[in-house]
């Protein structure tokens, strides 16, 4: 598990939600960077709902994350698109099965379109090992 520091000053506004305001990544530290996950399975069908995406998406995540001899604590930055904002609490219980209590800084957006119609959900993140 990486050792990292957080960053949720007192003077500005606590956290609103399980992420954290700043992270910070220790010297030497190794870096992985994942792409933008969907809910592409490994046949090419795609589950029809935001639950079942995310889930997909989140087994991608930490399927990449074990490649590289990582875990979810190893996250520091996650970039969350959804299509449909109604979509936001289903996807955040399906995250937080797979984070935990972990909390690393973290981008949530509504876009309109993805790059196939049927994807509800996609998920980029970036991971830091101390060496």
């Amino acid at each position: 598990m990486s050792s990292f520091i957080l960053h949720n000053p007192a003077n500005i506004l606590e956290p609103q939600g399980p992420y954290s305001h700043g992270l910070e990544v220790p010297p030497n530290s190794r870096l992985l960077f994942i792409s933008g996950q969907t809910a592409g399975r490994p046949d090419g069908s795609i589950p029809d709902t935001i639950e079942e995406q995310s889930l997909v998406v989140w087994t991608r995540i930490m399927h990449v994350l074990t490649s590289a001899r990582m875990g979810m604590a190893d996250v520091v930055k996650i970039s969350s698109y959804l299509r449909h904002r109604e979509h936001a609490a289903a996807y955040a219980k399906v995250r937080a099965q797979f984070l935990g209590t972990h909390r690393p800084a973290a981008l949530g957006l509504v876009v309109s379109e993805m790059f196939r119609k049927e994807y509800l959900v996609e998920v980029e993140v970036i991971a830091a090992q101390a060496v």
